[in-house]
């Protein structure tokens, strides 16, 4: 069984790099790419906040972090978030191609998504005792 104080943070770990990931450029010039760039400015190349993702990833990954620190965790909540943040994210990482390509805080904003997702699903799995995979000797 796992300490209270392990239980606590569990979300937050992921949560921090997801806040991380909403504050580094999301989109970038492909460092690839031969020939003019336009001059553009697209949402997202100075840091998540300029998009939808992070104006929602952000808020909703504090409140989940303190609630947990208070003691109110909700796994489901969690679990709801890892999933849909990270097919958001994914969703947003393959609209890019050619000149602009996804930067590094679209990625590890991912990461922390997958991360949070995976925390939870563990902790659900625990919670309710299903069966897991008997390991062989």
């Amino acid at each position: 069984m796992a300490s209270p104080f392990r239980e606590r943070l569990a979300p937050v770990l992921p949560s921090l790099v997801v806040a991380a990931g909403v504050f580094l450029p999301w989109i970038q010039v492909d460092p690839a790419h031969e020939g003019p760039v336009i001059s553009v400015y697209y949402g997202g190349m100075g840091n998540g906040l300029e998009l939808v993702h992070g104006i929602v990833l952000l808020p909703t990954v504090v409140v989940l972090s303190l609630a947990a620190l208070a003691g109110r965790r909700s796994r489901r909540a969690e679990l709801v978030v890892g999933v849909v943040g990270t097919v958001a994210v994914l969703r947003f990482i393959q609209l890019w191609d050619e000149t602009f390509v996804s930067a590094a805080g679209a990625w590890v904003t991912l990461l922390g998504c997958v991360l949070l997702a995976g925390v939870a699903a563990v902790d659900v799995v625990r919670e309710r005792g299903l069966p897991t995979v008997a390991r062989s000797p």
